[in-house]
């Protein structure tokens, strides 16, 4: 059943990423407005969503198991890492740019804004309790070991600054407060965070589309190199960590959270980190491009086959 309704809302989301698409293509949306409009999302409602995931119920079992699923998260992290480190090795990949960015887009996806809406989407909004853990986690790997792939010096301290001071990282912590303490917020706050969480998927999506439609796609896929990163990234790590997923003592909404999230298109971050380091920004755009048009059939097949699994 699940995998229908994968296939359902993967199906929107691309239609909306083609409004953003279509509003690029004839410049009625500009790359001013995208940047305007990622801050908004990024900003604002992210935040809102991350908080609202948490307005619910206190539970021992699900304290427990957001602490499960971000002890795994870490796990997730620290095993996509490993497999980009093989797979993209310093021979196999002697250009010192491509491989920095295949290696960063092995565990870094597009969780933020594609993850969380298809989490919210399909599994509903009790489930995206359980993806908040790889938003906080993906954030300080991201700032920590993200970074370090691009810059060849390495400020840490500042590096680590910047990912607890990430607006997901402060509205998971003060989510966890409200959802341990059981504080309850004004009604009319609790509808405007509904309100504002109401924008998520169709904002990102269009973020995302219009992002696409600044691609030249002429001889988009004209290096193997392009074909291998979307592979590692859309089936490989995502294959591997569901194998792994199955044998932990995760309940079904959070193992089919962590798997959305961990499955994702690679991160258009990986755009953002080669423009500050100077690096070509043809690779990474053309990586994530393909890999986000790739998502369209590999997301709903891996949750086919976490369906499969999850019945035997």
């Amino acid at each position: 059943m699940t995998f229908f309704i994968s296939v359902q809302q993967v199906v929107i989301m691309f239609l909306l990423m083609g409004i953003g698409y279509f509003c690029r293509h004839i410049n009625l949306i500009s790359e001013q407005t995208t940047k305007d409009m990622t801050n908004v999302l990024l900003y604002i409602v992210s935040p809102c969503l991350i908080v609202n995931a948490f307005l619910q119920k206190f539970s021992w079992r699900r304290l427990e198991l957001f602490f499960i699923v971000f002890a795994t998260v870490i796990g997730v992290f620290l095993l996509a890492i490993l497999i980009g480190k093989l797979v993209f090795t310093d021979k196999r990949v002697a250009d010192v740019q491509k491989r920095a960015v295949l290696r960063y887009g092995a565990p870094y996806s597009n969780a933020g804004f594609m993850g969380a809406p298809l989490v919210q989407a399909i599994l509903g909004k009790t489930a995206v309790f359980f993806a908040v853990p790889y938003l906080v986690v993906y954030n300080i790997f991201m700032w920590t070991h993200g970074v370090g792939l691009f810059k060849k010096t390495k400020d840490i301290r500042q590096n680590l600054k910047e990912a607890l001071l990430n607006p997901n990282v402060i509205a998971s912590l003060v989510g966890l407060l409200l959802f341990i303490t059981q504080i309850h917020l004004p009604d009319i706050l609790v509808t405007t965070i509904h309100q504002v969480v109401n924008l998520n998927t169709p904002l990102s999506m269009i973020i995302i589309g219009t992002n696409l439609g600044a691609v030249k796609w002429k001889q988009l896929a004209n290096d193997r190199f392009i074909w291998q990163g979307v592979f590692v990234r859309n089936i490989l790590v995502p294959g591997i960590v569901l194998l792994v997923l199955i044998w932990l003592p995760l309940n079904t909404p959070a193992l089919m959270a962590t798997l959305i999230m961990v499955s994702c298109p690679v991160s258009g971050t990986a755009v953002l980190f080669s423009l500050l380091n100077d690096y070509d920004l043809e690779f990474p755009t053309k990586l994530m491009c393909l890999s986000t048009v790739f998502s369209i059939a590999s997301l709903p097949l891996l949750i086919l086959c976490a369906d499969l699994l999850l019945q035997i």
